[in-house]
């Protein structure tokens, strides 16, 4: 029986609607597994350029330069159990993700600019390339997706959810636009519509748990409790599965909840739920 640490956290409920760590992982690993699928599999290099693309990818994280050591063993993580370009690699396979990249040349070097521009820190210049490379490809769907974390980081979130949106529109089942959509609506207080976006992801990725979380946490904070802790703990015992460092982050927002609910004296809801899931609660 797996056991989940009472920890008590202090704070406004409506902070913990906000993953911006989770979200930043997400699109780091997805960046990375891209660059990944354009390696060659009969290069020479292939480990170099792969700890390259793992490199340039921890541009979307917005800490200091003395935490990239662990946010690349983050990536390499995430990398090693879901990228299959990677693995593709590893067994010499010569395939690449449709829409990964363009065939126009002219797409292909303002996207190679913007992800530059990225990696520098220069959002608005980056904006301008991916710009450039959508209006050559209008099918790049990566370009799509790039622009759209570039408006993210800008917080212009009608505009990212509008790229996102063009993405999706050309493969709608991409698992970085679905994501970062419903991410994009819960900043812009959408709720409704984020709500929406993370259900399509569960839809397509039942395994995955960052769609549960996502949910579960605007479920919870728009009185949905029962649901909420539910999508929660459905990511708690996933991300455990998975030996994810972000099953401490889930813990912590299932205690939260826990304290909250104990105030309001609705602790059965929540062992109810536990419960459902084999879990059991601790305090220390």
């Amino acid at each position: 029986m797996r056991l989940l640490t009472y920890v008590l956290i202090l704070g406004a409920l409506s902070g913990y609607a906000q993953n911006t760590a989770s979200d930043e992982l997400i699109a780091a690993s997805e960046n990375a597994c891209q660059c990944i699928a354009r390696i060659e599999a009969g290069a020479e290099n292939k480990n170099d350029e792969i700890q390259k693309c793992i490199k340039s990818s921890l541009v979307v994280f917005e800490d200091d330069k003395d935490v990239k050591v662990d946010r690349f063993k983050q990536v390499e993580s995430v990398l090693v159990q879901s990228c299959a370009p990677l693995k593709e690699l590893a067994f010499s396979e010569n395939r690449k993700f449709k829409h990964s990249y363009s065939e126009n040349v002219l797409a292909q070097l303002a996207y190679d600019d913007g992800m530059e521009f990225l990696q520098e820190g220069d959002v608005e210049s980056a904006i301008e390339k991916f710009k450039k490379a959508v209006s050559i490809d209008d099918q790049f769907a990566f370009a799509w997706d790039n622009l759209g974390i570039s408006y993210r980081k800008m917080k212009r979130y009608d505009e990212a959810i509008a790229a996102y949106e063009k993405s999706l529109e050309i493969y709608d089942k991409g698992r970085l636009p679905l994501l970062n959509i419903a991410i994009t609506y819960n900043l812009n207080e959408q709720y409704k519509e984020a709500m929406k976006h993370y259900e399509k992801f569960i839809e397509i990725y039942s395994g995955d748990p960052e769609g549960y979380y996502g949910l579960g946490l605007i479920q919870y904070t728009q009185n949905e409790e029962e649901k909420g802790l539910d999508n929660l703990i459905h990511a708690y015992t996933i991300y455990t599965a998975q030996n994810s460092p972000y099953r401490a982050d889930a813990a912590k927002k299932i205690s939260y909840m826990y304290k909250d609910l104990q105030n309001k004296d609705r602790l059965d809801l929540f062992h109810k739920i536990a419960d459902k899931y084999n879990l059991k609660v601790e305090k220390n």
